[in-house]
Order: C-alpha cells, then structure tokens, then sequence
C-alpha cells in the first residue's frame, strides 16, 4: 500500500469527548454572567401605599377644618339667628323697623344702610349673608301700589296674592264674615293656613278702609247665649263672664282683665264686641 502524507485523524469517541468539552465550556461562561449579573430589586409596592396614605389623610385633615360657612337671607333673620351671626341687637332692631314697612334688603349696601353696621363687621358678616335678587326691575323709580280694602275683597282678589288659592281665599272670606270684618290687619294669622310670609304679602295688597259694623253689646245686660256666640269666647268663658257679674253684683270691660290675665291678645279681641 502506497505512504501519503501524515493525516491527524481524530476517532469517533475523541470527537465526542471534545464535543462534550466546548459545551460544558459554553455552560461555565454563561453561568459566570448569569451569576454576575446585577439583579434588579423589586418595586417596595407597600412603601408606595404608605405614601399614598399619609398624603389622603392630609387632605382629611385640611378639608375637616375648613369650616362650613353657611348663608341667611337678612330678611328672614329671626333673634337667634341674627345673635348667632353676631349682628348687635340694636342693629337687628333697626332691621325689624323696617321690615315692619313691609320693604327688604336686597343688597350689601342697603342692609349696612338699614342696619348702621361699621365697614368692619359688614365684612365680618357678608359671607353668612345671602341676598335675593329682584326679579325684574321696574321701569318707574317707585311703583306705587294701590290697596284694596281687606273687608270689601272678593275671593278672586285674595287670589291675586302669592300663595293663595281658592280654598284659602273661601277660608279667609268665610272668617271675615265670622269676625264681622276684620278689625285689625293681625286678625289675618288667625285664618287656619296662612303662613306668615303668606300673611306679609297679603298686606303689602289690602288694608282696612272700612271698619266693620260691629253690634257690641252691654256687658252689665248679656245674656250667656250671646256671650257665646262672640268669636274668641267659648262656654266656659261665657259662664265665667256670667259668674263674676253675679258675684260681684256689675262688672266693666276693664274689670275684664282679672278673668283673662293670662291671655291679653284674647282679651282685646273680646272689646270688639262688648262695651
């Protein structure tokens, strides 16, 4: 057999040993930079929340005292709310005058008119204060208003007012004739239903042009069956009426006041029908 050149021939069992080597090789070197390679820290998510917390209990905290400031409309104040506001009473009083005229405040400016109030404790009290706006404005600089009379008034006028149907304009009809007329405009809070805004702006339409003809009666000769029939006077007023006259052998309308001491609104009402 002829000689060639020399050959370096590796065996199958060779060729597997180095195959073997290169891969554990290639496993060291990526083992050594998994090992090595920086590992990144996870995110602290209860740290976050933490957080998150403190500053949701801030705004708490700043919301609970921030206080609640709430608003009055000046001319509806009654003698607590306005003490509570701290407006001084002789202030409250000066505003009470004049909502008596049946005329309201509807601006800053009027009220501290109205009520003498300093610049100081007008600031003071203009958050709390709310005022209504007129509705429309009129076009004369005063409106005047032409009353009606209250005794003359049928029920469609009394419908006229704000707040008044046809079941209270009946009821008011029907309680005037009760009384005999109105005598005094206060006899209207007595009508079952009217309210005392109701009542207000019923005033601001009628008054009393007409007195009412009243039949008083003798009270040295009244029977007990008249007495009853007078408003404001039941039974058991009636038969009180009677027993002190017999008692006391006379009495008078100022003699009146022993028997209902503890009701003087009652006792000028019961003068419009006795003399």
């Amino acid at each position: 057999m002829p000689q060639g050149p020399f050959r370096f021939i590796l065996s199958k069992p060779q060729r597997g040993a180095i195959l073997i080597l290169l891969v554990l090789l290639i496993a060291v070197q990526l083992y050594r930079l998994l090992v090595n390679s920086p590992e990144l820290s996870p995110v602290d998510l209860s740290q976050a929340q933490s957080y998150q917390t403190q500053l949701d209990s801030l705004r708490i905290k700043e919301n609970a005292q921030t206080p609640i400031v709430y608003q009055y409309n000046p001319n509806y104040l009654t003698d607590y709310r306005a003490y509570t506001l701290g407006l001084p009473p002789e202030a409250f009083d000066k505003l009470l005058r004049y909502r008596q005229t049946n005329s309201y405040v509807n601006t800053p400016k009027q009220f501290q008119e109205v009520t003498k109030l300093s610049d100081s404790l007008m600031e003071k009290l203009l958050p709390q204060l709310k005022f209504s706006k007129p509705l429309f404005k009129s076009k004369t600089k005063n409106r005047i208003v032409l009353k009606k009379d209250i005794n003359k008034a049928s029920a469609s006028d009394f419908q006229e007012v704000s707040g008044i149907g046809a079941v209270l304009s009946e009821r008011i009809i029907k309680y005037r004739s009760f009384l005999s007329g109105f005598s005094v405009l206060e006899q209207c809070y007595e009508v079952y239903g009217l309210d005392s805004l109701v009542v207000q702006r019923l005033w601001e339409r009628f008054e009393i042009q007409s007195l009412p003809e009243i039949e008083r009666l003798d009270l040295t000769t009244v029977s007990l069956q008249e007495l009853e029939q007078i408003p404001y006077l039941n039974r058991a007023d009636a038969r009180k009426i009677i027993a002190y006259r017999t008692k006391n052998k006379g009495i008078s309308t100022a003699t009146l006041s022993e028997l209902f001491v503890n009701s003087p609104n009652k006792l000028q009402r019961i003068k419009l029908y006795l003399y």
